[in-house]
């Protein structure tokens, strides 16, 4: 004899336990398909963010870490540039910089872009001098433009390491959600800065 619904009926069989188990498969079903949705939605909302990287060099090396976070997260570049250039001699160099940080003297910057409103995320990368941001650095984290963003720092150093780069970047850019672990390195290497900037992205979107 073929079992069916009616027939089950007859014999007493516990039909319901059957229907039971196709609305628990139908619940799962529902719920793996939520877990994608929002899995999908968070994907996308990481894809659509516009992202930024700004930076300021002077030697190369911070500009090398900067197109390497560029390309690794399809995001676009700005250079810093000061107004007044720096002297082209090294000791005339460091004697500037020395004095514009211990006056706390913020260089003027030229224009960022001016579709920079449109970014979400913007990498900022430095070289560290006397163990904080470069000044042209400063004067752009604390002008303002960067209100409401979320903020990545980065820096290139000939040894002291960070310092104070990154929790000074949080005391400049007021209103600015700053990700005070940063990325810094020795130099110009760049080993494993793609990866960490890829999983800085994903603490955004969390």
């Amino acid at each position: 004899m073929v079992l069916t619904d009616r027939n089950m009926n007859r014999l007493n069989l516990p039909v319901f336990r059957m229907e039971n188990k196709k609305m628990k498969g139908k619940y799962k079903m529902k719920k793996l398909l939520t877990a994608i949705f929002i899995g999908g939605s968070m994907m996308a909302t990481a894809a659509e963010a516009k992202t930024l990287v700004a930076y300021f060099t002077l030697t190369g090396n911070t500009e090398k870490a900067a197109k390497t976070i560029a390309e690794e997260t399809e995001a676009d570049l700005y250079k810093i540039e000061l107004v007044t250039p720096y002297p082209a001699e090294y000791k005339a160099q460091t004697e500037l910089a020395k004095k514009e940080l211990a006056e706390g003297t913020l260089p003027p910057i030229k224009p960022w872009p001016e579709n920079i409103g449109e970014y979400d995320v913007v990498f900022v990368g430095s070289p560290v001098w006397w163990g904080t941001m470069s000044t042209p650095v400063r004067t752009f984290l604390a002008s303002g433009v960067l209100k409401g963003k979320t903020v990545i720092p980065f820096v290139t150093h000939g040894g002291g390491g960070a310092d104070d780069s990154f929790t000074d970047t949080a005391k400049l850019c007021e209103g600015c959600h700053v990700i005070t672990d940063g990325w810094s390195n020795y130099s110009s290497i760049t080993m494993g800065i793609g990866r960490w900037a890829k999983k800085s992205l994903e603490k955004t979107t969390k």
